[in-house]
């Protein structure tokens, strides 16, 4: 092969891919890396390119060491980089070559359905009609619910759904979560249960309080289970609806052991300058107007978000694009605002315990 730079390699890579000449994408993929190391964005290229020639074992550990070199800091990857060019130029202090980030070659991704370049279908066009309809200013206004790009177009899986498989696939990938660990799921989103399920968790089970065919019935202000029992537990879009929230997190407190963790979401507004709830409310035109949904009870800011989630005892990490990045959250149809809340219980010790309010 005749000599090419680095552009001409992506562009004649991207060329084949187009082409459907995916064996081709892929080997020109390869000599790319091997001329400019690995990066996040050219591991899931390949990652597409594997998929799309039928080695699928070969496309999910590339997909793996994507997500793996996303982690890293982007500081830390320019660092491990220069290295890397000074090593192969075998000398020290070697100015390092230009390297343009890669596009992806997949321009939409699906961690649920492993579904590249399906696209994304808009959020349905009742939210906008009742949030006219009933007076609610904020719509649009929240952290996450990307309008234009909310459901998968294969499996019909939310926004904030693949970011958290993205972000469990990570976990699993660190080993920071086990497939052996006690793992609780309340109200179910049903594609991600059974993309859970999929992943081989042996202790994986459902709650909610009126969804028919979870593993307990349960409210979630008065857990059944026991102290300290479970290692894991993802929260999504639960604690809008219920009465006492201050209660809910501290049951969810009560039930994960020291050390554990959870994802914790709530439908988070940008610009709110305080939680406004009341519980009372029973009108669901009222409560359209005033917390953006006809079974709400509250809507919450980031600040009284973050200020309560503390008070329950819990350490709380916010990931977002800068620690995914701008590629990953493009690729998985995400607004650039968009937060992932990962709680966790301070090991004994490590902590005095909740504040009380």
């Amino acid at each position: 092969m005749t000599e090419l730079s680095v552009s001409g390699l992506k562009a004649l890579a991207y060329e084949q891919f187009e082409q459907g000449h995916f064996a081709e994408a892929a080997e020109l993929l390869e000599v790319l890396e091997s001329r400019i190391g690995q990066q996040a964005s050219l591991s899931n290229d390949l990652a597409v390119a594997y998929y799309r020639k039928g080695e699928h074992e070969r496309a999910l550990a590339r997909f793996r060491e994507a997500a793996e070199l996303q982690m890293q800091a982007a500081s830390l990857l320019t660092a491990n980089l220069t290295d890397m060019l000074e090593g192969m130029l075998g000398r020290a202090g070697a100015p390092a070559l230009p390297v343009n980030p890669l596009p992806h070659l997949s321009t939409s991704f699906c961690p649920l359905c492993q579904a590249s370049d399906a696209g994304f279908s808009p959020l349905p066009g009742f939210y906008r009609e009742n949030a006219e309809r009933y007076g609610f200013r904020y719509f649009g206004q929240g952290e996450m619910t990307a309008q234009r790009t909310y459901f998968c177009a294969g499996c019909g899986a939310s926004d904030r759904e693949r970011l958290y498989a993205y972000w469990l696939v990570l976990a699993l990938a660190r080993k920071q979560l086990s497939r052996d660990a006690a793992v609780m799921h309340f109200a179910p989103e049903p594609g991600l249960s059974r993309w859970l399920r999929r992943q081989g968790f042996r202790h994986y089970q459902t709650a909610d309080y009126a969804m028919a065919g979870v593993d307990y019935r349960a409210d979630l202000m008065d857990l059944p289970f026991d102290d300290a029992s479970l290692d894991f537990f993802i929260c999504s879009h639960v604690l809008e609806h219920v009465r006492d929230d201050r209660q809910a997190l501290a049951e969810l407190f009560r039930v994960l052991r020291p050390g554990g963790a959870g994802i914790l979401m709530v439908p988070v507004i940008l610009g709110l300058e305080a939680i406004d709830e009341d519980p009372d409310v029973t009108d669901e035109g009222e409560r359209w107007r005033r917390f953006g949904q006809g079974d709400h009870v509250r809507l919450y800011n980031r600040a009284g978000y973050i200020e309560r989630i503390g008070q329950a005892g819990f350490e709380l990490t916010l990931l977002g694009q800068d620690y995914f990045g701008a590629c990953t959250f493009e690729s998985l149809g995400l607004k650039p605002e968009s937060l992932l809340y990962i709680v966790r219980r301070p090991d004994e010790g490590d902590h005095t315990g909740p504040e009380h309010a």
